[in-house]
């Protein structure tokens, strides 16, 4: 027997729990993209129950139907023009009356709908009961009852959604008294609505008269599009008009205020308390988290720890990877004779595949740990401990962590990052000011040179100095985004503070998989691509070897090549800020990624004619070059520190931007100014005082 179809979405607040009961009804039968035309995540999955094929589509967090934000926008449309066959609403049963504003408007808008209360085993520890019957009568809908950490009535929530589905259990479009002088104006902007015909895809004309009362923007604009557009908003301003008069406030306020009010009388009569509760256990906890003088230490205590557990289990990992691919190199090496194709096997394929999987043990622990915090309820607070030092430059409380994921990490998950941020001015400067903390693929460029050029007592200090800078830069040009080149007002921070709880292995594990893959998808066949095209700048045109007499070939062989023309073409524009054409070469290389900075510069010291043959590293034979001082080294890591991202972060940059040219490019000219204006006063400014020859 053919197995019926059906889609169900999964609707409801923020750290509702939403993401844990996706999991568990779909497991690892999930794929994640993003909706058409926005940056917003959309995640589907699939489960079998029975004789139905059920795919859940899993929408953003939502407070309100109302179109707040991009989230709230993408759910709405969601429920609106797919027409799901039911939504299921999620909702912290802990925080019910909260949550359950989002429900009233499901229920205005007339969509079959199952409740979920989850957590619902908190509910009894503060000391509560809910008689889930006597709710499910008030709000005219069936209730089932979870603890999604513990994967309790998944069953029951199956069954209930099939229920729904071929009328096996009922449901009712229960309304809202909003009192009569509200009614009034609603029936008579009614009235209009139905004698125009289909209205905004044929949802209920009641649902779109109060949607235009509570001034909302989309579906004033698709009414004004009408041919009776222009008489129906006359009437929503004069209702809105009349109703101002009357109860001296806005329609917004006095319409949540119904709601609630309807929200309070079904929980007076359906929610007891069985116990003075006077503070629960995340009220203690928030007491010495959220301290006004203990949070910050805390939350650097947070992150350290992050990315503790990242590098010491990561480490390890990174190691086999290396491993694996030298002993493939070697391998190709022992079987192939030397030839275009070895050095295009090994250097172009081979490095660039393995440089890129190389970061994944890193990402993953990282997004692993990261998702821990995430799902323990802890991040929330975080952001609202950082929100009043990051407001001062510009930036929302949540842009920190998308910072933080970048230094010692990553631009790439550092942009993505962004994504919880609903605000798109707030998402769009911090993901041009993310590039400018120091990644681990930064790391080793700044290792090479202050190894070359600092001892070991001074060595740690300069590092210092340069994460200092980084965070300095970072925050200055936020200031500078938010007060002359980003247009929009910074949101405030305002957000439900979730319980402490547990989270589940199969939940963390899952989000470390999605991010995961997500990074190798779009950075690994980038860096593979940049790859492959620097080894071919490097390696043609090929010189006539009859022609090369002694060991010149080397040298002749990378002046001669693409890059090196390039390189020699562009030192003029490097020699204001002290450096050669090599450094240019390297700098140019380094759009790839920023490791290959250093690969480069051990290209072109291999080689010349240098006596880098005759050092133990590329480290010292950089030391022991005349060209090189402290000074242009200096320079050059302020250079390495500002410009342009990789090419990978570039190329994320563009899509989570909206597929924005004109910002992508602001992006790549303005970061490549700012470094080369930097290193200029550094070399130059150096110069003047005398530090020319140190």
């Amino acid at each position: 027997m053919k197995r019926q179809r059906l889609t169900v979405a999964l609707a409801g607040n923020p750290n509702s729990g939403k993401s844990t009961i996706f999991n568990n009804l779909t497991g690892a039968r999930q794929h994640v993209g993003n909706y058409p035309g926005v940056t917003v995540e959309k995640k589907e999955g699939l489960a079998v129950y029975k004789n139905y094929e059920i795919t859940f589509v899993d929408l953003p967090g939502a407070y309100s139907l109302s179109a707040y934000s991009e989230d709230e926008l993408v759910a709405r449309n969601f429920i609106i023009r797919e027409k799901p066959d039911v939504v299921v609403d999620i909702v912290d049963a802990s925080n019910i009356e909260r949550n359950l504003y989002f429900f009233t408007q499901l229920m205005e808008l007339g969509v079959p709908t199952v409740l979920v209360m989850n957590m619902s085993d908190i509910v009894e520890k503060k000391g509560h009961t809910i008689d889930y019957d006597e709710l499910s009568k008030l709000m005219g809908t069936p209730i089932v009852p979870t603890v999604g950490n513990k994967n309790k009535g998944i069953d029951k929530l199956l069954e209930t959604i099939v229920g729904v589905y071929n009328g096996q259990i009922k449901y009712e479009r229960v309304k809202i008294d909003y009192g009569a002088e509200i009614d009034e104006q609603l029936e008579l902007l009614k009235t209009l609505l139905d004698n125009t015909g289909s209205v905004m895809d044929k949802v209920p004309a009641d649902w779109v008269a109060i949607k235009l009362f509570e001034n909302d923007i989309s579906v004033s604009d698709a009414i004004a599009e009408l041919p009776a557009g222009k008489d129906i908003i006359e009437q929503v301003e004069k209702g809105r008009k009349h109703l101002r008069q009357h109860f001296a406030d806005d329609m917004e306020v006095l319409i949540a205020d119904r709601r609630y009010g309807f929200i309070s009388g079904a929980c007076t009569q359906a929610v007891r308390q069985t116990v003075e509760v006077r503070h629960d256990v995340s009220d203690m906890i928030d007491k010495i988290i959220l301290s006004r003088f203990l949070g910050l230490p805390i939350f650097a205590l947070v992150m350290y720890g992050i990315f503790k557990f990242t590098f010491a289990f990561s480490g390890p990992a990174i190691g086999l990877f290396e491993l694996f691919f030298d002993k493939l190199s070697g391998f190709i090496v022992s079987v192939m004779p030397e030839s275009l194709m070895r050095s295009f096997i090994i250097d172009a394929v081979i490095g660039g595949v393995g440089g890129v999987l190389g970061f994944v043990p890193l990402v993953l622990f990282m997004f692993f740990a990261i998702a821990f915090f995430e799902d323990s309820g802890y991040m929330a607070r975080a952001a609202f401990v950082m929100d009043k030092i990051m407001g001062k430059f510009g930036l929302h409380g949540k842009s920190f962590l998308p910072m933080m994921i970048s230094t010692n990490g990553c631009a790439v998950p550092g942009i993505l990052a962004t994504r919880t941020l609903d605000n798109k001015r707030d998402r769009l400067i911090t993901m041009l000011v993310t590039p400018f903390m120091i990644c681990g693929a930064k790391l080793p460029i700044f290792a090479l040179f202050i190894g070359a050029f600092f001892t070991d007592t001074d060595g740690p200090n300069v590092m210092f100095f340069m994460y200092f800078i980084s965070i300095v830069i970072a925050l200055v040009s936020a200031w500078v985004l938010d007060k002359f080149v980003v247009k929009g007002e910074r949101t405030h921070l305002v957000m439900e503070l979730p319980p402490y709880r547990m989270p589940t292995l199969q939940g963390l594990f899952l989000k470390m998989w999605e991010r995961g893959w997500l990074y190798v998808k779009k950075a690994g066949t980038i860096i593979l691509l940049i790859s492959i095209i620097v080894w071919a700048g490097f390696t043609f045109p090929q010189p006539d070897k009859n022609k090369i007499t002694g060991n010149d070939i080397k040298r002749i062989q990378i002046e001669q090549s693409f890059v090196g023309r390039m390189g020699q073409a562009i030192e003029p524009v490097m020699k204001p800020i002290g450096l050669d054409w090599r450094a240019g070469v390297s700098l140019i290389a380094g759009i790839a990624a920023k490791e290959v900075v250093v690969s480069t510069l051990g290209t072109i010291y291999s080689f010349s004619d240098t006596a880098y043959e005759h050092t133990d590293s590329l480290k010292d034979a950089i030391g022991n070059d005349p060209a090189w001082n402290k000074l242009n080294a200096m320079a050059f890591l302020m250079f390495c520190l500002i410009y342009m991202p990789c090419l990978a972060s570039v190329v994320v940059f563009y899509k989570e931007s909206g597929s924005s040219f004109k910002w992508t490019f602001f992006l790549v000219f303005c970061t490549l100014a700012m470094a080369w204006c930097a290193a200029f006063f550094v070399y130059q400014g150096g110069t003047l005082l005398g530090f020319g020859g140190a």
